[in-house]
């Protein structure tokens, strides 16, 4: 199966890659592409390297990326304006791809449009969508929406676009950058952002940071977030905290593997859901955290116990009162929370690795092809 994905990065990550690495200093487009996925920076560059790991043909776009998309364009001879390069090289490369699937995984400025102009050269679209969207995003063309919220699934469904329930995985290629037996010398930590979508994460936040020796990492705690307007549209207005205790326990933004060192470095680390999940649980942070084999602490949840066992995987609360209990709990029994992670981690790394996320999603892939 020939596959396109197309996705966007953040642009503090981006900054930050860029003044590491000279963007001229690549020979091409692979070496290019190769080195960016090395940090491991979100989930599609996993997805990318364990559906060619299975066999397919794979393609893969960062399309806010404009050293890498500039590259390739240069050494395809594709011609892009100043003001619509993003929009153009994206759609040349898929053009000349043909894939039989293009997936898109969840950036809003490409379905509508775009959707249209790239239909004549895909034989399928399909889509990743698990964020908050506005009701008016033009979702025609797309043939498949996978998503780990279970309310936009129906919603999906019941719209006549066909959808699939997909939890998020754990990429074990991580591992080898740790040595994930070493000290857990972070008692407690929390990585995550502060928008205005944050409704229950801000509550939460305030309330542990009073109660408990919390470690903060993330986006939108000082300035808000530096990306590009465009790519940010429906995630404006980030507010600034107005608690200074929370900025005492704030270290920056992780993106990537320097997430993945304080999730290793951590006993225990704290996950909530905001409502869109309707009391479900199932977001990245809880297969990234308990892949290295942190005890995370996650609200209890009628769907909890389909995905990691409570009290030998996973540690639970009903309230944000119980949580701060179970906090001061574990840091006083840390082997006992030492015990989950590893459960957690061995569970992780069995059940919800990418080798099997890459099957599911090329077996959804196949039955749309198949339609």
């Amino acid at each position: 199966m020939k596959i396109v994905l197309l996705t966007t990065y953040y642009g503090p990550f981006l900054r930050r890659f860029y003044s590491e690495y000279n963007q001229d200093a690549f020979e091409s487009y692979d070496e290019h592409l190769n080195m960016l996925l090395s940090k491991f920076f979100g989930d599609s560059g996993s997805t990318y390297y364990h559906l060619k790991e299975a066999g397919h043909d794979c393609f893969m776009i960062i399309a806010n990326n404009r050293p890498l998309q500039e590259q390739w364009a240069r050494e395809n001879n594709i011609p892009f304006s100043e003001e619509k390069w993003e929009m153009e090289i994206a759609y040349a490369q898929v053009r000349k791809q043909s894939p039989d699937i293009f997936y898109n995984e969840g950036v809003f400025e490409y379905f509508g449009d775009f959707t249209k102009r790239i239909a004549p050269h895909c034989k399928k679209i399909a889509a990743w969508m698990s964020t908050p969207f506005s009701p008016d995003l033009d979702l025609s063309g797309v043939s498949l929406i996978l998503s780990s919220t279970p309310a936009f699934v129906d919603g999906f469904r019941k719209s006549g676009i066909a959808s699939e329930y997909l939890l998020p995985a754990f990429d074990v290629r991580v591992w080898q950058h740790f040595d994930i037996a070493a000290e857990k010398d972070i008692p407690f930590s929390f990585v995550g952002g502060w928008s205005h979508v944050h409704i229950r994460r801000k509550e939460a936040i305030k309330q542990l940071v009073k109660q408990t020796p919390v470690q903060i990492w993330g986006y939108g705690y000082l300035n808000g977030p530096r990306y590009s307007r465009k790519s940010w549209r429906y995630y404006r207005n980030l507010v600034l905290p107005d608690n200074r205790d929370i900025l005492k326990r704030y270290h920056g933004e992780a993106w990537g593997l320097d997430m993945y060192e304080i999730f290793n470095r951590s006993l225990m680390t704290f996950n909530i859901h905001e409502s869109l999940l309707q009391g479900l649980v199932g977001n990245m942070r809880m297969f990234e955290a308990t892949g290295m084999g942190t005890m995370m602490l996650n609200e209890d949840a009628p769907n909890l116990a389909d995905i990691f066992v409570p009290g030998k995987e996973v540690e639970t609360y009903s309230s944000l009162d119980e949580a701060v209990e179970k906090v001061h709990y574990y840091l006083d029994h840390p082997e006992k929370a030492k015990e989950i992670g590893s459960n957690a981690r061995i569970r992780a790394s069995k059940d919800y690795n990418y080798t099997n996320f890459a099957a599911k999603l090329a077996h959804h892939f196949s039955g749309i092809l198949k339609s």
